[in-house]
């Protein structure tokens, strides 16, 4: 090999490693910014891109990549499942039969699993979204949960499905037998883990009781998963049937991470008008956040809004 060969692959392979250490670095600058909620955070009617963290990911540029975590008719007690503030087991004895990849472990109103209070969780149909729940880990094996027979009954507004839960194995040749009581992980814990900056919104579909301490107490445990130090915003509850009563002790509770919402019939959606948004109202509950997250000095207050695309890498 002559020596302008030499030069030219030493030459390629600097590019190479500049490159991959630039990329490297582009994506570590990347702040990840978490949604956690139910139909308001997944953006119920509204077309993609026009739900808050999409108008927020929007508004902060760049830097950041915003992830809708929100799964529409999840409760309080479920989204903190999700995040991970609160652990899960199994209610009862999950057994595979010899030859069986797949077992039914619940339905819609009892998923067979439990947080450590004994409560039971609501998963939809979506099992996460954005930011899934699978794989599953189930002690020290991981899983994958499925729905199957999936209804919509619209005139009562009720879903009915049947969950499954499957071996990455697949078939198993002698019986498997999950205990009660065992741990349950899902995959957003992990996901959740890493973020930069924290957003919650949840309530509406019950979980607490109508009891606002219960309430403050659930978000108090998803904000402490990563502790109070670290960049998070709160949705003040806005629905109609939430008191001023409510509000008022929820806003002193969080301080200023509380964002108020000026909830009205002109920023709202007409199949549930107290609770979901139409475009407009997205558009100001993230303008909203975006300037409650720069006075807390979490983002720039400037810049130009625009879709951010994460770094290319070869």
């Amino acid at each position: 090999m002559n020596n302008r060969k030499r030069l030219g692959i030493a030459v390629l392979a600097v590019c190479a490693a500049f490159s991959a250490t630039r990329c490297s670095a582009d994506m570590q600058q990347i702040r990840k910014v978490l949604c956690w909620g139910d139909s308001v955070t997944e953006g119920m009617a509204m077309p993609r891109g026009k739900d808050y963290p999409s108008r927020l990911e929007a508004l902060l540029g760049p830097g950041y990549r915003v992830f809708n975590s929100g799964d529409g008719g999840e409760n309080s007690i479920t989204i903190p499942a999700r995040q991970g503030a609160v652990t899960l087991r199994t209610a009862a004895p999950i057994t595979f039969n010899a030859g069986e990849s797949a077992v039914r472990i619940g339905d819609a109103d009892d998923n067979g699993l439990r947080t450590s209070d004994g409560d039971k969780i609501m998963l939809t149909a979506a099992l996460g979204r954005q930011i899934p729940v699978n794989p599953v880990k189930i002690g020290e094996a991981e899983y994958r949960l499925s729905v199957r027979d999936f209804r919509w009954n619209s005139p009562t507004n009720r879903i009915s499905y049947t969950l499954w839960l499957s071996r990455d194995e697949g078939r198993t040749e002698a019986p498997l037998a999950i205990p009660g009581g065992t741990p349950v992980k899902f995959a957003s814990v992990d996901a959740a883990a890493d973020a930069y900056c924290e957003i919650f919104f949840m309530g509406a579909n019950g979980g607490w009781n109508n009891d606002i301490d219960r309430l403050i107490a659930q978000f108090r445990t998803m904000i402490s998963r990563r502790g109070e130090s670290r960049p998070y915003l709160v949705i003040v509850p806005y629905w109609r049937s939430f008191s001023q009563k409510n509000k008022d002790a929820f806003k002193k509770a969080f301080g200023s991470h509380a964002v108020e919402f000026p909830v009205q019939d002109s920023l709202c959606y007409k199949n549930r008008p107290d609770v979901h948004l139409n475009e407009r109202g997205y558009a100001l509950l993230a303008e909203l956040l975006h300037q409650r997250g720069a006075k807390l000095g979490y983002w720039p207050s400037g810049g130009q809004p625009q879709p951010r695309s994460a770094p290319q890498c070869d």
